[in-house]
């Protein structure tokens, strides 16, 4: 279960490649780089999904809570500190592949939708930080992690 942090890389690192250097692009680059990140993103939310539900019950017939990644973000003090992570149960793995297949072909869809309009990369950045977000939301440890990628997918979504 270490891939599941690129499953919030990848598409992260799309809308940054696409909004740093998006405009020196062509659109067809620029809608390819979005497209293959997020196909990446699909088949690690598959295989995370293969992994999870193969790994087994625990003793009481349940898929068990996992959490690959958890580390202290904000320290306030020795007792008081905000995590982020990544939270993996039967409902968060299930949502990573709703979400990573329906974002993928939002993006193969958008390639001929979008075709001859201004922004396109701006278009396919934005849209790969939506994805993100929808999936740290659906993965987050805690309320207040919840809440900021909540924020970020209205953000985008504006």
């Amino acid at each position: 279960m270490e891939h599941t942090i690129l499953i919030l890389i990848l598409p992260f690192l799309s809308f940054l490649i696409l909004g740093l250097a998006g405009m020196r692009m062509k659109n067809g680059v620029a809608g390819a780089i979005g497209t293959a990140s997020l196909a990446g993103v699909a088949l690690l939310s598959y295989l995370t999904a293969f992994h999870y539900f193969a790994g087994g019950r625990t003793a009481e017939g349940v898929f068990p809570t996992l959490m690959p990644y958890n580390f202290e973000w904000l320290p306030f003090t020795t007792d008081l500190h905000i995590n982020m992570g990544i939270l993996l149960d039967p409902i968060s793995v299930m949502m990573l592949v709703v979400i990573s297949t329906v974002s993928l072909m939002v993006h193969i869809y958008s390639f001929g939708y979008m075709k001859g309009e201004r922004g396109f990369q701006r278009y396919y950045a934005f849209l790969s930080l939506f994805t993100m977000s929808m999936l740290g939301l659906v993965v987050a440890t805690n309320i207040f992690q919840m809440y900021i990628f909540w924020e970020l997918v209205g953000a985008v979504s504006y």
